[in-house]
């Protein structure tokens, strides 16, 4: 109900952002890898983001290798190919790259307003070393580091 153009708050609004999952659902992404034992270098808040992201390439690509999933310049930074790279084979075609790239710019995209530590509404700062996007709240208690724990 809106009472005098005030429209109530949504569900994120009134009771913040998802809890994160944790560190251990992502590896469902493990046998991607074209690197064995590789980490992957992100904050919690983004965990959600590469789990779509991963769920939605694999729906179209079934056999896509992972190279890595890793914080670029406070982006999300989801690099993958169609699926094995060969050498001398021509593994995927101009348009399996293409498509798998708009889904990989779609996420891209949305880590640009997503707190990287908590999943809140956020924004690039350039504050430390490392940049970040981060909501207000994270970037008041997030050390110079960048260390997102």
């Amino acid at each position: 109900m809106t009472v005098l153009g005030h429209q109530p708050p949504g569900p994120d609004e009134a009771t913040g952002p998802p809890a994160p999952p944790p560190a251990a659902a992502l590896e469902v992404l493990r046998p991607r890898l074209r690197t064995a034992g590789q980490q992957f270098a992100i904050g919690p808040g983004w965990r959600r983001l590469v789990l779509d992201c991963h769920h939605r390439i694999s729906a179209e690509f079934p056999a896509y290798e992972l190279l890595a999933v890793k914080q670029k310049y406070g982006r999300l930074s989801f690099q993958a190919f169609p699926r094995p790279w060969r050498p001398g084979e021509r593994s995927w075609t101009s348009e399996e790259h293409a498509r798998l790239h708009d889904l990989l710019d779609a996420t891209t995209a949305r880590s640009e307003s997503l707190c990287e530590r908590c999943a809140a509404p956020a924004r690039l700062r350039r504050t430390r070393r490392l940049w970040l996007t981060l909501c207000d709240a994270c970037e008041a208690t997030v050390e110079e580091s960048g260390e997102l724990g």
